[in-house]
């Protein structure tokens, strides 16, 4: 079998295109990172996820989770229980207590109201 489509020559090399775009997507998410950091310190904390996603250097691990731990402080505990994002990194840096820590921090802060969003029947939906 051969080819049935005929193909016309490009005038621009895929690798220009490519470059435009890559350009033009970093633009973007810097100003939305930008925007984030005007907006508190949940986004910081987003911020600081996606870094840590990247980082493989143990002492800017470390460097890293101090400052993660300030914003914990500073931040809604229930709205970092309900970004599934943050309860993983929390889990990750600070180990199932931090997370517990956290829950208990949660459920004195808003009294009378379902705390413990990081459970596990909660993210899978059935609670």
């Amino acid at each position: 079998m051969g080819d049935e489509i005929l193909y016309r020559k490009q005038e621009t090399s895929p690798k220009d295109i490519n470059h435009e775009r890559s350009e033009f997507y970093d633009r973007q998410a810097m100003a939305g990172w930008e925007l984030s950091f005007k907006e508190g310190s949940l986004q910081r904390l987003r911020y600081l996820d996606a870094v840590l996603c990247r980082v493989t250097d143990p002492d800017e691990v470390e460097r890293l989770k101090g400052r993660v731990g300030e914003l914990i402080r500073e931040t809604d505990p229930a709205a970092i229980l309900g970004d599934p994002h943050l309860v993983t990194m929390v889990r990750w840096l600070f180990t199932e207590k931090g997370l517990v820590r956290l829950r208990e921090r949660a459920k004195q802060t808003h009294k009378g109201v379902v705390a413990d969003m990081a459970d596990s029947l909660h993210q899978r939906g059935t609670g």
